[in-house]
């Protein structure tokens, strides 16, 4: 099913990047600046980017989008109607919806959509619609900004499947032992659970807490006397452990998917906390306390 989601609000997947990127294209585009520099910037973005007359027809498409959409000629979609007539017609509800939108009030627009190339493939973009002022502050195009996101969001839905998954064999896990004798390892149940569930990113210390089938206070108390750190340091420490040994086997191509993996929401603030990891593992211990067998000998 495809959808389509206005975003008035700040919406926390609108990097800064497009946010810089939009001031800087509404600050070129002013009579100060050629044509051929204004053209000159809109091809070489990396970014797909659309100019509309005030009628919504399609009066440039910047080479990212084209190729984007696997389109051989767009010069026979210049003048026509935008959105295209291929798109699903919830995203043409939708971003014709946000273009009125952007005209009437005169402000940026922003929406997170799916749409289809000319091969019917699926493709996720970030948009932020803008209106363009002339020299006597009146409307006279709209300029559309999408960042293409289907990445991304296939990584969402496998984490998000792949998170479900973990949760049911989590639950399986907890009925099968929980007649088992109270001699069982202490630290390697604990390790297990925090391993199955390492993905999640609301994965913490009550769930831990949840898991093993006790208080959080008692958790907190036990983990600390075996391990020398709170129970909340511990599960961080294992996600990095584990970070450390998909990056050293090249598991992601990227940085922010390892991150995903091991239950950091945001790339930036999981390279600030690897980095001083990696600054603090010894030379022979490359997976660190968290990975050890012999945590609690």
């Amino acid at each position: 099913m495809h959808k389509t989601f206005d975003t008035d609000e700040h919406n926390s997947k609108i990097t800064l990047a497009e946010e810089n990127v939009s001031s800087y294209i509404q600050s070129v585009l002013q009579p100060k600046f050629s044509d051929r520099q204004v053209n000159s910037l809109l091809d070489s973005a990396p970014i797909c980017i659309k100019i509309l007359d005030l009628d919504f027809n399609l009066q440039y498409m910047s080479p990212a989008g084209i190729k984007s959409l696997n389109i051989d000629d767009i010069t026979r979609f210049y003048n026509k109607p935008y959105p295209f007539r291929f798109y699903p017609q919830s995203f043409r509800d939708g971003m014709t919806k946000n273009l009125n939108k952007a005209v009437k009030t005169n402000k940026i627009v922003k929406q997170e959509a799916s749409v289809v190339d000319l091969q019917d493939n699926e493709l996720w973009f970030h948009s932020t619609i803008i209106p363009v002022e002339n020299g006597n502050k009146q409307i006279e195009s709209i300029m559309v900004i999408s960042i293409e996101s289907t990445a991304c969001k296939n990584a969402e839905q496998l984490l998000s499947k792949n998170s479900k998954y973990q949760e049911n064999m989590a639950v399986q896990f907890q009925i099968e032992h929980s007649n088992q004798s109270l001699t069982v390892n202490f630290m390697a149940k604990v390790k297990e659970v925090v391993l199955t569930n390492m993905s999640d990113s609301n994965f913490d210390v009550n769930v831990l807490a949840k898991h093993l089938f006790m208080s959080r206070s008692t958790l907190q108390r036990k983990l600390t006397k075996k391990t020398g750190v709170s129970a909340a340091r511990f599960i961080r420490q294992m996600r990095l452990a584990k970070a450390h040994e998909f990056i050293k086997y090249n598991v992601h191509e990227t940085l922010a998917a390892t991150a995903h993996a091991v239950g950091f929401n945001h790339p930036g603030y999981f390279s600030k906390l690897y980095k001083e990891y990696t600054n603090n593992i010894k030379v022979n211990d490359t997976l660190s306390f968290g990975m050890k067998d012999d945590v609690d000998a």
